[in-house]
């Protein structure tokens, strides 16, 4: 009985995966700097997975940054990229990894335009094209929103940017598995991905460069991954995200397609019941639902569902313990009393609907 529906904040890792992560732990170690066979081992693969994550994202491998975690990657996406004087726009309803860079960038001289989603939870490219001015370096959009599971039409502003010589980057971290993610559509120089949130170890990150493009480096050291990430590589975690990637890719349709069997099924359920709820965004990728529930009593909801040894969010797992309420929420202009009715249940690979089914049920019995 699977009992974890908060897949959005962090999936439990791949039986494969961990193989591999058991296995190799053992038996690699070498420096991949090191020109012996041992390093040579090490740098084989760290090289294999980056032809992995290039495939599954439709790249050349050399593109493909290996960095500690989806957090940085935006971090160096966005400080290697903006100096003094020039503009930054991105949404409202970002990261924390995005939005708590720009007090450091204001510092830094540069201005900041903050678009508003719509009420649906969509940025809207035309937004974004009225804040592009003559100073105006790189724009930011997430590709789906980590709270709402909004996905936004990333390839359209991608676009829009690069008739307008601008730089695009997106925190793509929510999309890996979830929508397919192919680079030779649109016009996007620079993407984040978290191996954590596609069924890889904790601790490992990629950072997608488009070449041609043009990043100074943040961080100093050996040189590793183009000057952008330096210090000795975590081969093993790097080798677990290649290989996460490479699985997510080859069984995308037949996991799509479940996710959203599974979607459904939930939202059948709630239908055919009693129980008064709002869902929160639309165009939504499958598995992730932000739900309202009218009749629940915020915070007691959750502990009881713990208590059950079951676990659903109340937004967002990515501010260290915070419980401020839902950013994303108060961006789309909903109201306080409702943002506290409001829980994120997020499905993936290892749901099965008997698993929806006992979540639902304890809903229902939880906001009697």
């Amino acid at each position: 009985m699977n009992r974890y529906f908060d897949i959005c904040a962090t999936t439990p890792i791949d039986a494969k995966v961990l193989s591999f992560l058991n296995e190799e732990s053992k038996n690699v170690f070498g420096n991949p700097s090191s020109i012996h066979g041992f390093g040579q081992k090490s740098k084989a693969i760290i090289e294999r997975a980056r032809i992995n994550v290039a495939k599954s994202i439709n790249c050349i491998p050399s593109e493909i940054i290996f960095t500690s975690g989806g957090s940085i990657s935006n971090n160096i996406a966005l400080m290697g990229t903006l100096k003094k004087g020039d503009h930054f726009i991105t949404s409202s309803y970002e990261h924390p990894a995005i939005l708590n860079v720009i007090p450091f960038l204001k510092k830094t001289g540069v201005s900041i335009s903050l678009i508003k989603p719509n009420k649906d939870g969509l940025v809207e490219p035309l937004k974004i094209k009225n804040e592009i001015n003559s100073k105006t370096k790189l724009v930011s959009i997430m590709h789906i929103n980590n709270e709402i599971g909004t996905i936004n039409p990333i390839n359209e502003i991608s676009d829009i940017t690069n008739e307008h010589g601008v730089l695009f980057h997106t925190d793509a971290v929510q999309a890996m598995g979830k929508v397919v993610i192919d680079m030779q559509k649109g016009n996007i120089n620079l993407m984040s991905l978290s191996g954590h949130k596609f069924y890889a170890p904790k601790g490992v990150g990629i950072l997608y460069v488009k070449d041609g493009t043009h990043i100074e480096p943040t961080l100093f050291g050996g040189g590793q991954e183009s000057d952008l990430f330096p210090g000795t590589e975590n081969i093993v975690n790097i080798g677990a995200i290649g290989l996460a990637a490479k699985i997510c890719h080859e069984n995308f349709n037949s996991h799509i397609s479940k996710i959203k069997e599974l979607d459904d099924y939930f939202i059948q359920l709630l239908n055919d019941s009693k129980i008064e709820y709002i869902i929160n965004g639309s165009n939504r990728a499958p598995g992730i639902l932000n739900i309202s529930l009218l009749n629940s009593k915020s915070t007691a909801f959750i502990i009881n569902l713990d208590r059950k040894g079951y676990a659903i969010s109340a937004g967002s797992a990515c501010a260290s313990g915070a419980n401020k309420g839902s950013h994303t929420l108060r961006e789309l202009g909903i109201k306080s009393q409702l943002i506290e009715k409001s829980y994120r249940i997020s499905f993936g690979k290892l749901h099965t609907k008997t698993d929806i089914k006992n979540l639902f049920e304890l809903i229902k019995k939880s906001i009697k």
